[in-house]
């Protein structure tokens, strides 16, 4: 691990920033990104991986407005600090959209879920045991259960509607069984980043 922390602030001081590789972030585990974290404090930028890169260009194709509220301003678009890093190792679901100024937010949190829908949760399982197809409201709570996400990476992951996954928030959100805040200030205090 000094290695890569070496090699890293090398990057750093040569070029303004750190860019870690697929296969860097594929070996690295908790203690490791907490021990980067520590080394650069949240004073470091990184540039996004490359399939989050990839991702926010597909972005930037279907949701331009988002796009350009989260990176229309930089004159470098994608890079973050490195606190965000382990948004991106494992399983983490890419950086977080829910800082959203002139967009609706449409992030979850597993606290967003409210109780009125463990019956549906109920039936997903059945579901998920039966090897049968998941309805979009349904996966969606399946992914918000699993980790924190923003609508724009779930509809990319799974090849879903931008307008498709929305409605099925809608839905959700008029059965009572998701809180769904648009507004980031709203979004404070569900953050886990």
């Amino acid at each position: 691990m000094r290695q890569i922390i070496k090699q890293k602030q090398a990057q750093l001081l040569a070029q303004g920033y750190i860019r870690f590789t697929k296969s860097e972030i594929a070996s690295l585990n908790e203690t490791d990104v907490r021990e980067i974290q520590d080394t650069f404090q949240g004073r470091a930028l990184m540039m996004l991986p490359q399939g989050e890169i990839e991702f926010f260009e597909w972005l930037k194709e279907m949701d331009l407005t988002v796009w350009e509220d989260l990176w229309g301003g930089d004159d470098e678009p994608y890079r973050v600090s490195t606190d965000f890093l382990h948004h991106f190792v494992g399983e983490g679901n890419g950086f977080p959209i829910c800082d959203l100024v002139d967009s609706e937010n449409y992030w979850f949190s597993v606290r967003h879920i409210k109780p009125k829908a463990k019956e549906l949760m109920e039936v997903i399982g059945r579901k998920l045991d039966n090897h049968e197809r998941l309805e979009v409201r349904e996966l969606l709570l399946v992914e918000i259960m699993t980790a924190s996400i923003d609508i724009w990476h779930f509809c990319h992951r799974n090849h879903i509607d931008l307008d498709t996954a929305k409605e099925a928030v809608a839905d959700l959100q008029k059965a009572d069984m998701l809180v769904h805040l648009t507004d980031r200030n709203d979004l404070v205090k569900y953050l886990d980043v």
